[in-house]
């Protein structure tokens, strides 16, 4: 039999719920009813040859044979042997991209679906580099765990790093310093600032407007420098650590940081508003790439992505920890669901973040950075979540008879947010991919771990 583990967020009511139950080989599968675990029993069936009858498009995630390690229903597997959807008709062609790439990016591969040049269909494969991390993870924590975690998604170093700490600090019963806290915010909340300003520029880049395009790259930098003042890594590698943080913010430099970065606010106010005001780019932008609220709800859309439909989905607010249980950083919304909405809603969120991180830095609460963990409690469950840039980080950690993991689960944003990229391009134009993928810029190393 195998142990089947479910957890339920009930955003509204702030809570999360832990459900298990026992299967053998197969069980009816949920995906016709809630569509939003179609990707998750793709994988159950994949690791582990539990067949979910009834999906209605059983595919690998990750793998490229598509023998599940645990075994395969062998009518399932000769009816889905590994093939992509096509469509047929005088003047429907296929164009394939990847996984290799013009660009220096990780590797994926879109097989589109077009009757001319609209596209009718987009599919998504990924797992061209599984690294196994959550195998590695089994039967720890060891002294490379938090390496491996910062390396989940190398531009959510401080997302994941934070999640897996929570979990360790829950497992051992006891809670980081408020000054590690606020630490930890600080470096979460610059993360995030450095990676939209980044996204923001990159679609500056797309749609061949250079003023904000270099000057966005350019702030990027700055506020990835901002995370190496505290750290030493522009990533915030070594930073967070079980307990607390590895690096204190003394008087000096924040007094420095928050002089830079009220400094990088002023240039972002003469940036945002070249792009944003410029008509060009709100015709490339405004109606391409819509997701609509529902079909959020529908496919467990997360984080920035379902905001700018309309959907207030952000952890912050829902499932706060640590430094977010007291604090009030509003949710930026949009309802048009479009690359502009996307696009806006990151510029709202720098907005946010800059005041958050000058608030911070200006009260930081006294005390220790770090504290030592006991031993984690034995057969227990664990869930932590964490508001990543691109949104929720979940971790779910079970430990056996000697507290060490016995599984280790981690669901990337990006999880969730694939399948969107693949609805948004449905009627667009197939020169819309690039403006739509960035407008996501979702992880390809989160999504194969």
């Amino acid at each position: 039999a195998v142990q089947i583990y479910a957890v339920l967020a009930d955003d509204a009511q702030h809570s999360l719920a832990t459900i298990s139950t026992s299967v053998q080989d197969s069980y009816p599968s949920l995906t016709p009813r809630c569509p939003q675990v179609h990707l998750f029993e793709r994988e159950i069936y994949e690791q582990l040859g539990v067949t979910p009858k009834g999906h209605p498009w059983l595919k690998p995630v990750r793998a490229h044979d598509f023998t599940p390690s645990g075994g395969h229903d062998k009518d399932v597997q000769e009816s889905l042997s590994y093939r992509y959807f096509t469509m047929s008709g005088k003047e429907v062609h296929e164009v394939a991209v990847g996984p290799v790439h013009a660009g220096v990016i990780e590797p994926g591969h879109f097989r589109f679906q077009c009757h001319g040049e609209v596209v009718y269909h987009l599919e998504i494969h990924l797992g061209y580099q599984h690294r196994g991390i959550e195998e590695a993870l089994l039967r720890g924590p060891h002294q490379r765990t938090i390496f491996q975690i910062e390396a989940v998604a190398g531009d959510t170093s401080i997302g994941h790093g934070l999640a897996y700490c929570q979990a360790l600090e829950a497992l051992a019963g006891v809670e980081a310093p408020e000054r590690a806290q606020a630490i930890r915010a600080i470096a979460l909340e610059l993360e995030r600032l450095a990676n939209h300003v980044g996204d923001l520029g990159a679609l500056a880049t797309d749609v061949g407007f250079l003023p904000t395009s270099s000057s966005f790259g350019e702030l990027r930098g700055d506020f990835l420098n901002m995370g190496a003042l505290i750290c030493g890594s522009r990533f915030g590698r070594g930073l967070v650590r079980p307990g607390g943080v590895n690096f204190d913010i003394d008087e000096t430099l924040a007094t420095q940081m928050l002089k830079r970065l009220k400094q990088l606010e002023q240039q972002l106010k003469v940036a945002m508003p070249i792009f944003f005001k410029t008509q060009s780019v709100l015709n490339r932008l405004e109606g391409t790439g819509v997701i609509s609220a529902q079909t959020c709800r529908d496919l467990g859309i997360v984080g920035m992505a379902a905001r700018s439909s309309g959907v207030p989905r952000d952890t912050r607010a829902d499932h706060p920890s640590g430094y977010y249980r007291n604090a009030e950083i509003p949710v930026a919304l949009c309802q048009s669901g479009d690359v502009l909405a996307r696009a806006t809603v990151r510029r709202l969120e720098i907005e946010y973040s800059i005041e958050a991180v000058k608030h911070l830095l200006q009260s930081l609460p006294n005390g220790t950075t770090k504290v030592v963990l006991p031993e984690l409690r034995p057969n227990m469950i664990c869930t932590t979540m964490v508001e990543g840039w691109r949104g929720e980080l979940v971790h779910v950690a079970l430990t056996d008879d000697h507290g060490r993991f016995v599984h280790y689960k981690v669901t990337d944003p990006s999880f969730h947010n694939w399948p969107a990229l693949a609805i948004s391009l449905r009627g667009q134009q197939i020169s819309d991919f690039p403006i739509c993928n960035k407008s996501f810029n979702l992880s390809y190393c989160g999504f194969d771990l």
